[in-house]
């Protein structure tokens, strides 16, 4: 066996059946956990691939060494003092490490370390064979899956932990069983195959017959092979229905994770659920059932729906019953819930709002709805005072749906919450604009989801999530780490999107003080103090989302004008980056960096506009430079034009380089004009430092 010879290495995990949700992630662990175990041990390898079912976790992994090259490696051993007694001979603690390292005395070396002087020897590691070494990877892989839930469950390792008990374990190099043992389990070569069309035991040859075996064994192991498997046949099945496939990728991945082979059926249900919402319909066959709704070529919903069964092939008309039964029930209900809350108008609901407490210690949903009212009526003066009617009308209506059945009735209809809302506010004849408000009140809901496309619908999403984050830190609920159950950044982050996506100005500084002040705590201010350092993070990490540099970032959010306005901080982020490329400007920004640097150290500049008998040209120059700087700068940053405001910026290039070469600060002839000259300097900061703090801008070398 030579150390470039190779062989293809399969691992797989057999298990009791995963959720769906847990797989994606597990197999990504597994397959960059084996990559990465590899590369530490000095394996080389070829393509990682992984496959995976409900039933199995695997990755096989072309052109694995069998064998770890020689390496020499840089060995410490003891101090010098340690290693030889005052005669410089050999002590126990050298002869210890030399003969713990199989080396002679002869080629101990000394070499000098932060720490001293020590002795050091290249020492020879031979490489081990990758069957010695494949065992520990196994059970350490097995070990680091991560799983939301995890059980203990094996009487041979009681501490070992899993998200579903270990059946088998399928662990191959080249055509070798790898002497493997995990989980009171021992590594050999015979898989599953499908639980109900091949459950018995297959022998998998080699890695590179893995798919192919399972194939045979009724299982599609490669995951995007089924999943088009999967989706072809459900677009027969809609065709089947005089229809299209309501295409909906997540429940496809979901599915795709609940069968290891799929036949996709169509099933009809009664056309007269079709008078409920569609988003009603679809949510039923969707959130339990996992079903694919059908439509017809002009969008609208038709009375049939798509399964995907796991491999079944006998009996499927009794199948398809049972799933359209199942449906029926679910539909019911729905119906049930849709005529039980139309009864009401959102309107005579209002006052119940008193009966759901929104945040322990922190009042009811009646009293959330009158905070965000006020809320919504100063945004809608900022941004669209036309909408102020309506968007005060739907704060008052919007959480009037968690009063009624459908909302109210457990997890499976509760994403409806807002929509269901602005239904019962249109059949209770309510302006189409409070309707569309209340529709879209809840957007967005995560990273990718749509905005409110109405200024009544934005005033209120913006209004209500503010309310919350204030709500929350007056509580002293504070996010922390990786820590957020009350979904706090998610609101934050929902609408710093929506103000820079729809460029919208808004004051956070306020708004804050604004949402603050409508609970009526005496300890406002400590919640104001952390909102400011939360908003401040909020727009950094979206500026950074953006592409805006770190650096760039801190430039413009440590400056006077900072994070308050996240569509301001954009708009100097995106000025200061075009600006950037200039050559000048790397010399500004050295310049600007001298000013900043001398004044942090001085603790007695005045910060009063300085005296103005310049005694050197240079100085005289500079102030001039400022003074016109200042004058064209102040309306360019009143009207927010800052690609104008650095251009002006960088007209004072000049005199600053000029004003660091011929003039000395502490200058022994002019001692009392050191303050006139720290002052000038502390006024060509607080201009740029409006803005821009350029001593934050990182400069190679």
């Amino acid at each position: 066996m030579t150390a470039s010879a190779s062989a293809d290495f399969l691992l797989e995990i057999g298990v009791e059946e995963l959720p769906s949700t847990y797989v994606p992630p597990a197999l990504a662990a597994l397959e960059k956990g084996i990559a990465q175990e590899l590369s530490d041990l000095r394996l080389g390898f070829g393509a990682v691939r992984s496959y995976a079912t409900p039933r199995r976790l695997a990755v096989h992994v072309t052109g694995v060494a069998l064998r770890q090259p020689d390496v020499d490696e840089e060995v410490t051993g003891p101090s010098v003092k340690a290693a030889y007694d005052a005669e410089g001979k050999p002590t126990p603690a050298l002869q210890g490490f030399a003969r713990g390292k199989g080396i002679d005395l002869g080629a101990v070396r000394r070499v000098s370390t932060d720490k001293g002087e020590y002795v050091a020897a290249t020492v020879r590691v031979l490489g081990k064979s990758a069957s010695d070494v494949l065992p520990g990877v196994i059970e350490r892989r097995l070990a680091a899956l991560p799983f939301p839930k995890t059980m203990r469950w094996s009487r041979e390792a009681p501490a070992f932990r899993f998200a579903r008990p270990v059946r088998w374990l399928v662990a191959l190099l080249g055509d070798e069983v790898v002497p493997a043992r995990a989980v009171g389990l021992t590594a050999g070569r015979e898989t599953r195959g499908h639980r109900f069309l091949a459950p018995g035991a297959t022998a998998v040859e080699r890695p590179d017959r893995y798919a192919a075996t399972l194939e045979r064994a009724k299982v599609v192991v490669d995951v995007e092979a089924r999943l088009r498997a999967l989706l072809e046949g459900a677009r027969r099945a809609a065709t089947e229905g005089g229809g299209k496939l309501v295409e909906d990728g997540e429940l496809a991945a979901i599915n795709n994770f609940l069968v290891e082979k799929p036949v996709a059926v169509l099933g009809r249900f009664d056309a007269s659920f079709l008078d409920l919402p569609r988003e009603v319909i679809v949510t039923a066959m969707r959130e339990h059932q996992r079903y694919f709704a059908v439509e017809d070529a002009g969008g609208k919903l038709l009375p049939c729906f798509v399964a995907i069964l796991n491999g079944c092939e006998k009996n499927l008309a009794g199948i398809v019953r049972g799933n359209e039964r199942v449906l029926r029930a679910r539909l019911d209900d729905a119906r049930f819930y849709w005529n039980a809350d139309l009864e009401r108008a959102p309107g005579d609901r209002v006052e119940d709002l008193a009966g759901i407490t929104w945040l322990e210690g922190m009042g009811t949903m009646r009293d959330k709805a009158r905070r965000v009212e006020g809320l919504a009526g100063w945004l809608s003066s900022q941004w669209a005072p036309a909408s102020e009617k309506a968007a005060r009308r739907a704060a008052l209506l919007m959480k009037t749906d968690l009063l009624g059945e459908m909302i109210g009735s457990g997890k499976e209809y509760a994403s409806l919450e807002g929509l269901m809302g602005s239904y019962y506010a249109q059949r209770h004849g309510e302006d189409a604009a409070v309707v569309a408000a209340i529709r879209e009140h809840v957007l967005p809901r995560y990273a990718d989801d749509p905005l409110p496309a109405s200024d009544a619908g934005a005033v209120l999403s913006v209004a209500d999530r503010l309310d919350a984050v204030a709500g929350i830190f007056v509580a002293g609920k504070v996010p922390t780490g990786s820590e957020d159950p009350y979904g706090v950044r998610r609101a934050a982050n929902g609408i710093v999107r929506l103000v820079l996506t729809q460029e919208r100005s808004l004051d956070l500084a306020e708004a804050s003080r604004r949402a603050v002040a409508g609970y009526g705590r005496s300890d406002a201010e400590t919640a104001l103090s952390a909102l400011g350092e939360f908003w401040r993070a909020r727009v950094e990490q979206a500026l950074a989302d953006r592409g805006v540099a770190y650096d760039e970032a801190a430039t413009v959010l440590d400056s006077a004008l900072g994070a308050a306005d996240p569509l301001d901080a954009w708009r100097r982020a995106q000025a200061l980056r075009s600006h950037r490329k200039e050559t000048s400007f790397l010399t500004l920004v050295i310049g600007y960096k001298r000013v900043a640097n001398i004044l942090r150290a001085e603790t007695d500049a005045p910060a009063v506009p300085p005296d103005t008998s310049w005694k050197h040209p240079a100085e005289e120059a500079l102030a001039r430079a400022l003074a016109q700087a200042r004058e064209r700068a102040t309306p360019l940053y009143d009207r927010h034009d800052y690609p104008g405001v650095l251009d002006v910026l960088l007209g004072m290039r000049e005199a600053i380089d000029a004003f660091f070469t011929d003039v000395l600060i502490n200058d022994p002839k002019d001692p009392s004009g050191r303050l006139r000259r720290l002052g000038l300097l502390s006024e060509v900061r607080a201009l740029f430092a409006r803005g821009f703090d350029l001593s934050k801008i990182v400069v190679e070398g």
